[in-house]
């Protein structure tokens, strides 16, 4: 592997932990600080109109546009970091 391999691997993980870190703190906000990242979006007490104020604030803060069912559908907070991540490379 070369250091340019390597240092790209590194920022990839980087950003994903930046970015699971945020939909974290997201899915608190827009469910209640008592939500389980672990658990699914519905699960938490979620509905059509919070997933859509995520999304919304999703692409506030990375500039990345996910839809509101992906949210609905995400069974945790994790895979929908992962979702956000995929959202530059599909568009």
């Amino acid at each position: 592997m070369s250091v340019e391999e390597v240092s790209e691997n590194v920022t990839e993980g980087a950003e994903e932990r930046k970015t699971a870190s945020g939909i974290d703190a997201l899915w608190k906000e827009i469910l209640g600080g008592d939500a389980d990242v672990e658990s699914g979006f519905i699960a938490n007490g979620g509905d059509s109109l919070m997933a859509v104020l995520l999304a919304d604030r999703v692409f506030a803060s990375t500039g990345r546009e996910i839809d509101y069912l992906e949210i609905l559908d995400a069974p945790d907070s994790a895979t929908l970091a992962r979702i956000v991540l995929a959202a530059d490379r599909d568009r």
